[in-house]
C-alpha cells in the first residue's frame, strides 16, 4: 500500500508539471493556443507528444527505482526484528535486554515489543535439536538466573540430575549413576570439563565459575568422545574468550547472608588487530554457614569460605581460520571444613534398632543442636591451591577443522578435622583427623573434524592423561599436624591413552546414520608399588530423523566405562578385600523426540533411556587394628550389577513478549538388579539381607536417585518507563524421597522435598547497571545429600551415619556495571 501511495503521488506530481513545462516553452505555448497551428500541425503536435511521453517514461523509471529501494528498506527492517539482537557499545545502546541477554523491547518505544523469538533461537540451535544427546545447555543468563556460581546449583535446572557433597567433594548422580568414592585416586561418574580439559577429581569439581559463556549438560554416558569418567554424562564449562573487536569489562559486588562479600570482575583488552587478552577475577569470602558453639564468635563456624580465582586469556589469531590461545588459572581457598565424608553423626543402628544421635562421643560432649549448629573442640580447616595452564589451537584447513589443547595443572590440599565429632576428646592430639595432598596433570588431546558440505561428516581424535598424585595421612601432636611413621610414602599414577573416531552419513534430507569407536588403554600405580591396568573398545550407533524442519528425533546405543582400581596391600591382608577391581561397564539405549513449537516461542524435549550396568563398584569400610594405624579405612570392590530406566522432558516457553518459563521433569527407576558388599556389624537381620559375610543390596535404589524430580523458573519483565526493568523470578524445585547411601536404610531417607527461591532484576536504561536480590532456599529446608555408614573404631560392633546438609536459606543484593 505504501508503495501504491508513493505512486500515485508522482504520477499527480508529474502531471502537474505539465502546465510549467508549457510555459516555459514558445513552441509548445504556440501548439496549445492554436495560433500557428494551421501553418505545421501535424509536426508542432508530434513533437509535443513524443516529449511528453520521453518524460511520463523517464518518470516511470524513477517510480521503479523508488519501489525497489522502497521494498529493500522494508526487507531490511522485517530481518532486523526477527534476527538475534546485537548490543551495542558505548552510551547509545538503544535496546534494553532480557535476563537472557536477548532484545526484548525498544527503549525508544517501550510500549513496542519486540518479539522474544531469538530467546529461543539462540539457546536451541538447529545443532542442538539435532544432536542425538538429550543436552540441557544454559547460556550466560541461564547461569545468572540460575545462581550457578559453581557445580552445586546446575542440577536444579538438568532433568535426572542430582547434587550430593561431602566434606569439600561432589558427588554428582545421574540415571542412577552416582560418585560414591573420593580421593586423588578415585574416578568420577560424571566427567567435568572446562574449556575442554578434564576436571580429575572430585575436590576440583567444586571449583568457582567466572566469566563463563555457557555450560552444557550431556546426559548418559558419553564414552566414545569424551572417554574415562564420562560414565554416567559430561558436564561441559565453557569460557568467554578474548574478544578482538573491541574492549569490554564488568564488575559486580555482592553483599550478602553470613557476611557474604563477593566480587568479581572482567576486562577484555584488544592489543592488536590480531591480539587481545582477557582478564576475569573473584573474591569471595563468607562466615560459617555451621555454627559452632565451643568458641565465641564464628570464627570456628564450619563451611565458611576464603576464596580467590583468577585467570588470564591471551588470543591470536593471525588470520580467519586460525587461532591459538593461551590461559592461565589460579585458584586458592582456604576455610574451615566440614569432615571427609560428612560432619555429623545423625545417629547408629544397634543390633538392629536405629536410634538418634551420636553414638560413640566421648564423656561430656555437647550434643549437637541440628543439621547448622554443633559443637566441635578440634580445628578443621581445609586450605586448596590450584594453578592450570592451557594451549588452544584452532586451525580450519579447508576440508577439516584441527583442535589441538594441552594442559598441565598442580592442585594441593590439605584437609583437618574433629575425627570424633563432638565438644569432647583431646584438641590438641589425635591418631587421624585428616589428610595432605597434591596432585599433577598433564593432558593433550588432538581432534580433527569435517567441514559438513556433504552427505558424509567424520571427527577422529587422540588423546593421552597422565596423574601422579599423593595422599598423605595427619596426625596431630601438641597442635602440630604431621604425617604418621606408619604411612606410607610415594606417589599414586594414572595413565591413559586412547585413540576415538566417529562418523555420520545423511542418506536423504530426513535421516542420518552415526557411529563411532574409542579404543583405550589405562594404567594405575599405587604408592605402595601395586600395578594393574585395563583397556578395551567402547562404540556407540545411532540415527537421526528429521520429521520436519521443527520436530527431529534419534535413537542410539551407547556403551561406556569408568576405570578399575588397587586396594592398598595392608588392606588386601584382610579375608574378603580383593587386590583389585575391575571397571565398571554401561551400555545404554535412548530415544529421543526435540521440537520447536508455537511459532518458535515453545521447546519440548523428550528423551527416554535405559541403562545395564555391571561390575558395579562400591565403597566399603573396614578397621585395622594396627598399632600406629588411622584405624578406619575404605577400599574399593567389585559389587555386581544395576539396571536404570526413566524419561526426562525439558521445556522453554514464552507466552507473550514478557513471560519466560523454563521447566525439567524427570521419572527415573533405578535398582541394584544383582548386587552385595560385605556385611556391616550393627545394621542387624535387614529381613535377611545381611548373610554374615555379605550384605545384599538386590531392589534397593542406588543413592540420590529420586523417582520424581521437577525443576521450574518463571520470569516477567515489568515496563518501568525511564526507570527501565523490574524482573521477579520464581525457581522452584522437587523431588520425591530418596536414600543418600546405597543402603536403603531408615536413617539415610531424605523425605520428598521442595524448596523455593525467589530473585528480582532491576536494569537501568542503556543495559549497563543491573542490581539483583535473591533469596536461596526460602523455607530454609534441610538437605541431606550425603550419608556414610561404618563401623567407628570407638564403637565396631555398630553401624554409625555421617551425614552432609545442604546449604540453609541464604540471601543478598548484587550491584553490576557493563562498560
Amino acid at each position: 500500500m505504501k508503495i501504491g501511495v508513493y505512486f500515485l503521488t508522482c504520477m499527480l506530481l508529474g502531471i502537474a508539471t505539465i502546465p510549467t513545462a508549457l510555459a516555459a516553452d514558445p513552441e509548445l505555448q504556440t501548439t496549445a493556443g492554436g495560433t500557428d497551428s494551421a501553418r505545421q500541425p501535424g509536426r508542432q503536435t508530434e513533437t509535443t507528444i513524443r516529449g511528453l511521453q520521453e518524460e511520463l517514461s523517464a518518470a516511470k523509471d524513477k517510480v521503479t527505482e523508488l519501489e525497489a529501494a522502497l521494498t529493500e528498506a522494508q526487507n531490511t527492517i522485517d530481518k532486523l526484528q526477527n534476527s538475534p539482537a546485537v548490543p551495542a557499545t558505548g552510551s547509545t545502546q538503544a535496546v534494553a535486554q532480557t535476563v537472557y541477554g536477548q532484545a526484548l523491547y525498544d527503549s525508544k518505544n517501550q510500549r513496542l515489543p519486540i518479539k522474544q523469538r531469538t530467546v529461543i533461537t539462540q539457546k536451541f540451535t538447529p545443532a542442538t535439536q539435532t544432536q542425538a544427546n538429550a543436552v540441557t545447555r544454559l547460556l550466560a543468563d541461564d547461569i545468572e538466573r540460575g545462581g550457578i556460581r559453581n557445580i552445586r546449583r546446575i542440577s536444579d535446572l538438568v532433568p535426572g540430575m542430582q547434587y550430593g557433597q561431602s566434606g569439600n567433594e561432589a558427588r554428582i548422580s545421574m540415571r542412577g549413576a552416582r560418585t560414591n568414592r573420593t580421593g586423588p585416586e578415585a574416578e568420577q561418574v560424571v566427567g567435568i570439563f572446562e574449556d575442554g580439559i578434564s576436571v580429575p577429581t572430585t575436590t576440583q569439581a567444586l571449583g568457582p565459575y567466572v566469566d563463563i559463556k555457557q555450560i552444557e549438560v550431556l546426559r548418559g554416558p558419553q564414552g566414545v568422545m569424551y572417554g574415562r569418567n564420562a560414565f554416567g554424562g559430561v558436564i561441559n564449562i565453557i569460557s568467554n574468550e578474548p574478544d578482538l573487536r573491541g574492549w569490554d569489562a564488568s564488575v559486580e559486588g555482592t553483599l550478602g547472608y553470613s557476611d557474604r562479600t563477593r566480587f568479581e570482575g572482567m576486562l577484555n583488552m584488544p592489543i592488536l588487530d590480531t591480539l587481545a587478552i582477557r582478564l576475569a577475577a573473584r573474591s569471595d569470602v563468607h562466615s560459617g554457614y555451621v555454627n559452632n558453639h565451643v568458641l565465641e564468635g564464628d570464627a570456628d563456624d564450619l563451611r565458611d569460605r576464603k576464596q580467590q580465582y583468577a585467570r588470564l586469556m591471551v588470543k591470536w589469531q593471525p588470520a580467519d581460520n586460525f587461532n591459538m590461545m593461551l590461559s592461565l588459572a589460579s585458584f586458592d581457598q582456604n576455610q574451615t571444613g566440614s569432615g571427609m565424608w560428612g560432619y555429623q553423626q545423625i545417629g547408629a543402628y544397634i543390633d538392629g534398632q536405629y536410634r538418634l544421635g551420636h553414638q560413640f562421643a566421648p564423656p561430656g560432649a555437647v550434643t549437637d543442636f541440628g543439621p547448622l549448629n554443633v559443637a566441635r573442640n578440634f580445628a578443621s580447616l581445609e586450605d586448596q591451591e590450584n594453578l592450570s595452564g592451557t594451549l588452544t589451537v584452532n586451525w580450519d584447513m579447508g576440508f577439516a577443522k584441527l583442535k589441538w589443547l594441552a594442559n598441565a595443572s598442580r592442585f594441593e590440599s590439605q584437609e583437618v578435622f574433629d575425627s570424633d565429632f563432638s565438644s569432647g576428646g583431646d584438641p590438641f592430639n589425635s591418631d587421624f583427623n585428616g589428610w595432605n595432598s597434591f596432585r599433577d596433570t598433564l593432558s593433550s588431546e588432538v581432534r580433527l573434524s569435517s567441514n559438513r558440505n556433504g552427505r558424509f561428516d567424520w571427527m577422529a581424535g587422540l588423546s593421552i592423561f597422565d596423574m601422579e598424585s599423593d595422599w598423605g595421612w595427619l596426625e596431630t601432636r601438641d597442635g602440630n599436624y604431621q604425617q604418621p611413621a606408619w604411612d606410607a610414602t610415594g606417589l599414586y599414577t594414572t595413565d591413559s591413552t586412547a585413540a576415538f573416531a566417529s562418523a555420520g552419513f545423511r542418506v536423504s534430507d530426513k535421516l542420518r546414520v552415526f557411529g563411532g569407536l574409542r579404543w583405550y588403554d589405562d594404567s594405575k600405580q599405587l604408592r605402595d608399588g601395586s600395578k594393574d591396568s585395563w583397556s578395551g573398545t567402547l562404540w556407540k550407533a545411532g540415527i537421526e530423523y528429521a520429521f520436519s524442519e521443527t520436530l527431529n528425533s534419534y535413537f542410539k546405543a551407547s556403551t561406556g566405562y569408568r576405570p578399575g582400581g588397587i586396594n592398598e596391600r595392608k588392606l588386601t591382608a584382610r579375608p574378603g578385600i580383593p587386590v583389585s577391581y575391575g571397571q565398571e561397564n554401561v551400555t545404554a539405549y535412548e530415544v529421543g523426540l526435540k521440537s520447536m513449537l508455537a511459532d518458535d516461542t515453545l521447546v519440548i524435549n523428550l528423551s527416554a533411556f535405559y541403562n545395564d550396568y555391571s561390575d558395579v563398584q562400591a565403597q566399603s569400610f573396614t578397621l585395622l587394628p594396627l598399632p600406629g594405624t588411622a584405624g578406619l579405612m575404605e577400599y574399593m570392590g567389585t559389587a555386581g550389577d544395576m539396571e536404570s530406566k526413566g524419561v526426562e522432558a525439558e521445556m522453554q516457553w514464552l507466552p507473550g513478549s514478557r513471560w519466560n518459563i523454563s521447566a525439567n521433569l524427570a521419572w527415573l527407576d533405578a535398582q541394584f538388579t544383582r548386587y552385595q558388599v560385605p556385611a556391616i556389624d550393627g545394621l542387624g537381620d535387614l529381613e535377611g539381607r545381611n548373610t554374615g559375610n555379605g550384605l545384599s543390596l538386590d531392589g534397593w535404589r542406588p543413592a540420590l536417585s529420586p523417582e520424581w524430580s521437577f525443576g521450574l523458573q518463571a520470569s516477567y519483565i515489568a515496563n518501568m518507563g525511564r526507570w527501565g526493568t523490574l524482573t521477579p523470578m520464581l525457581q522452584t524445585t522437587y523431588t520425591s524421597a530418596y536414600y543418600a547411601n546405597d543402603l536403603n536404610l531408615s536413617g539415610a531417607l531424605q523425605a520428598a522435598q521442595s524448596k523455593i527461591d525467589l530473585r528480582f532484576f532491576w536494569d537501568l536504561p542503556g543495559d549497563k547497571i543491573r542490581m539483583q536480590g535473591y533469596i536461596e532456599n526460602v523455607s530454609d529446608q534441610n538437605t541431606l545429600n550425603n550419608v556414610t555408614i561404618y563401623n567407628p573404631q570407638e564403637r565396631p560392633e555398630i553401624a554409625t551415619l555421617l551425614a552432609n546438609w545442604g546449604n540453609p536459606r541464604t540471601y543478598g543484593v548484587i550491584f553490576s556495571y557493563r562498560y
